[in-house]
């Protein structure tokens, strides 16, 4: 048991019985008595200052809270298991707890595909607040069926990508890197993902709770990854290189904002797999 606790439980029981022996004390005693039991009031003052002094130190903190995470070791264990020829980069935070999930096996330069899409939104909002009219309507489309012309418009109404590279400047995103040959193309790490997304849930209340509104409704053809999870708020991307291979990831929330969580793939065989894993990964976040 927790050493506070044990001298929380013992000076409880000590100003208990002190409480207890004085009460048996007559109503009219001695002089001499007066003197000892005024001794004795004026130690349970002390003993009560040290209890009030006790209570207020101990934090609920002291009490170990377990994450319904799993393990590290489990996790790596898991992905080892399923990643295939795959590379993976996946970072995950228990905002509760502050319990950590990290998984890398040596990829690089993992594109952002549609999750790009998420820094776009932001940097508007950052700038504008809660998006109305016509730029309401693309960024509904832009975040819930990942339309990539609305995409367009409203990187252009960021000032490109001078815009989204102030946004990533500001955050410290300095594994993310720009591609000017099509923003899709731009590149970063799962910890770097995971700096947005602790971004967003510290912005004012109006701006986070729109961003993360559009999240949460992303259509159903395109909610695995993070969009399999309980509660989830998320934005996947997808996207073939020239080789053939797919870039697939999932980045976001789940739980009410719980549980952060940045999932990038590179050389998966086809679309089909590569969502497959990154679904298969989010699935082993939770112990079961």
């Amino acid at each position: 048991m927790n050493k506070k606790w044990l001298f929380f439980i013992s000076l409880i029981f000590i100003l208990a019985s002190a409480a207890f022996w004085v009460i048996k004390e007559p109503e009219f005693v001695s002089s001499k008595t007066v003197k000892i039991t005024s001794r004795k009031f004026f130690s349970m003052k002390k003993i009560t200052a040290q209890l009030k002094s006790s209570i207020k130190n101990i934090s609920f903190s002291d009490a170990k809270t377990t994450s319904p995470m799993v393990s590290q070791t489990a996790f790596t264990k898991k992905i080892n298991a399923i990643v295939g020829q795959s590379k993976a980069d996946v970072y995950v935070l228990d905002t509760k707890t502050g319990q950590k999930l990290t998984y890398s096996n040596g990829g690089h330069h993992f594109w952002l595909a549609s999750s790009i899409k998420a820094s776009i939104l932001t940097q508007l909002v950052k700038a504008d607040g809660p998006l109305t009219g016509t730029n309401n309507d693309l960024a509904t489309n832009m975040i819930e069926i990942s339309d990539n012309q609305s995409a367009i418009e409203l990187f252009e109404e960021i000032n490109g990508f001078s815009g989204i590279e102030s946004l990533w400047a500001k955050l410290n995103m300095t594994q993310t890197h720009a591609n000017y040959n099509g923003f899709g193309l731009s590149t970063s790490t799962a910890a770097d993902q995971i700096k947005l997304l602790k971004y967003i849930l510290k912005m004012p209340t109006a701006d986070r709770s729109y961003i993360l509104n559009l999240m949460a409704n992303i259509t159903t053809a395109q909610r695995f990854g993070i969009g399999a999870m309980k509660n989830p708020a998320f934005k996947n991307g997808w996207l073939n290189a020239d080789d053939g291979s797919w870039y697939v990831n999932s980045i976001g929330y789940s739980d009410h904002e719980r549980y952060l969580v940045a999932i990038l793939t590179q050389n998966n065989s086809g679309q089909d797999s590569g969502q497959q894993l990154v679904s298969q990964i989010a699935s082993s976040i939770i112990a079961k």
